[in-house]
């Protein structure tokens, strides 16, 4: 896991502690109370660009002369329109024991032989939501096209998830290689794709098993001034 450094803010109007360099956050979950902390802008930057939003995080949270250490998801950004500086940043701790469902960013690896020939890289999908304990959750779920020819995909089916399980079906298509022709059709065939994730999404609401997830539990981070 990727440490990042915070202290508990006790006091101080938030765009006070944003003039001085610092970013207020908070932190929440099933078994913690609502924390309110403060985070070095340049830390928290230096954090964004090496991890995903998928990405286990190690808090180090100092307290006075005490500390203590959480793991954490990133569960809200908030961005200044203007300067697009983060200015707020929602933590989630999540219950160890229990399973969470997030959406794990998508990378693509290798240069496909149908695209060498002229085929069009569609990709249909940019993350894939999945189901299970915050320990398995893999920050990326990486897709190797180095072996794809025209008209070929790779479906869910195709991948190892680990310990997670993916909340799509196994036949859907995560990127294919189209042939020229078929290049206009491209749009078209991605907004299909979007609609029946979308349709199975609402189909599979709620936690499964009726556990609690980091999407859908009730905890609410505090508001800023």
């Amino acid at each position: 896991m990727t440490t990042l450094k915070a202290r508990s803010r006790t006091s101080g109007k938030a765009n006070a502690l944003r003039r001085e360099g610092l970013v207020p956050a908070v932190i929440y979950g099933p078994t913690v109370d609502s924390t309110p902390i403060v985070i070095d802008r340049k830390n928290l930057r230096s954090l964004f660009a090496k991890i995903t939003r998928s990405s286990r995080i190690d808090l180090s949270i100092k307290d006075g002369k005490k500390a203590k250490k959480l793991d954490v998801f990133i569960k809200a950004i908030q961005y200044d329109a203007i300067t697009d500086e983060p200015i707020h940043v929602d933590f989630y701790h999540p219950d160890s024991g229990h399973p969470l469902k997030l959406h794990i960013p998508i990378k693509i690896v290798g240069e496909s032989p149908g695209v060498k020939e002229g085929g069009v890289l569609n990709v249909l999908f940019r993350t894939v939501r999945v189901h299970g304990l915050p320990k398995d959750i893999p920050a990326l779920i990486t897709i190797d096209i180095g072996d794809l020819g025209q008209g070929e995909a790779i479906r869910v089916r195709d991948l190892d998830f680990g310990e997670v399980k993916p909340l799509l079906a196994p036949e859907r298509a995560l990127v294919t290689i189209v042939a020229p022709r078929r290049a206009e059709e491209v749009p078209v065939a991605a907004e299909e794709e979007l609609e029946a994730v979308e349709e199975e999404a609402a189909a599979e609401e709620g936690p499964v098993g009726g556990e609690t997830t980091a999407e859908e539990t009730g905890a609410k981070s505090s508001k800023e001034d």
